[in-house]
């Protein structure tokens, strides 16, 4: 699995120290989980979430919305380990969890490779610059070729953004601040009336498994064991030059092990 799904084992593994610790009046845990949803074929095609380090099975989740297959979404979910269905979830092979609240969809995108000199230097129509590319939070994820994070943008409640994000197709490592890095380029374009914009964290999941896949062969091929996503995003333009700023933010992922990522 890749680096960015240690979150979701992190809890799995607290929560089962501590019953092991404390005893099972404990052994229960709320978290947010984020992933991609899909029919278990080794359940009867229940409808779950594959959450990279677990299934995460949630009996009313199509009742609470149309969720369709390889929809990405984020959860705060109830697990009680205590619970029957749960008291054999590892040979089960998933979790059953409780709803905390209305789970998010997350818009999807897909990485595609730079075709042109406009992807990294000219001006997108309606491009606005970002305040941050990478941010790490409980959503945070890669799962079945989709990475999940937080962008900082500034838009108004009216706009409508649309999001890109393009590679090099020869995908080569590049050293940066001392580290192995690979650079992916994000930005975006919003249309609508900005009136009363403010600065957002907007959550979207990335389709960027054929990109990931080829950087893993060459990384596992070199023995390493990590490396990382440079991602760079446009943080002013100028109106006069149409000059675009560059900055970026780095995300550490492990070389793939297994095959969690189909």
């Amino acid at each position: 699995m890749k680096k960015l799904s240690y979150y979701l084992a992190a809890v799995f593994s607290t929560v089962t120290l501590l019953t092991s610790c404390l005893g099972e009046s404990t052994n229960v845990s709320d978290i947010t989980v984020s992933g991609v949803v899909f029919s278990n074929p080794k359940a009867g095609l229940k409808t779950m979430i594959d959450a990279g380090t677990a299934y995460v099975y949630i009996p009313n989740l199509l009742e609470v919305g149309n969720y369709q297959e390889n929809t990405c979404i984020g959860a705060n979910i109830h697990i009680d380990y205590n619970s029957a269905e749960n008291s054999n979830w590892g040979s089960v092979g998933y979790l059953t969890a409780t709803l905390n609240g209305t789970p998010e969809v997350f818009s999807q995108w897909r990485a595609t490779p730079i075709t042109s000199a406009v992807d990294t230097a000219g001006v997108l129509e309606n491009e606005i610059p970002l305040s941050f590319a990478f941010q790490q939070s409980a959503y945070s994820n890669y799962v079945r070729g989709w990475m999940i994070f937080s962008s900082g943008v500034k838009i108004g409640s009216k706009q409508t953004l649309e999001w890109v994000m393009k590679y090099p197709q020869e995908l080569q490592a590049v050293e940066y601040n001392g580290k192995r890095c690979y650079n992916f380029y994000i930005r975006a374009a919003a249309t609508g009336d900005n009136t009363g914009a403010s600065g957002q964290s907007v959550i979207n999941a990335w389709y960027v498994k054929t990109a990931l896949d080829r950087i893993d062969a060459a990384e596992k091929a070199a023995g390493n064991q990590s490396y990382y996503l440079k991602f760079n995003y446009v943080t002013s333009i100028d109106a006069a030059t149409n000059k675009l700023t560059w900055k970026s933010d780095v995300a550490q992922m492990a070389v793939t092990t297994d095959s969690s990522n189909q």
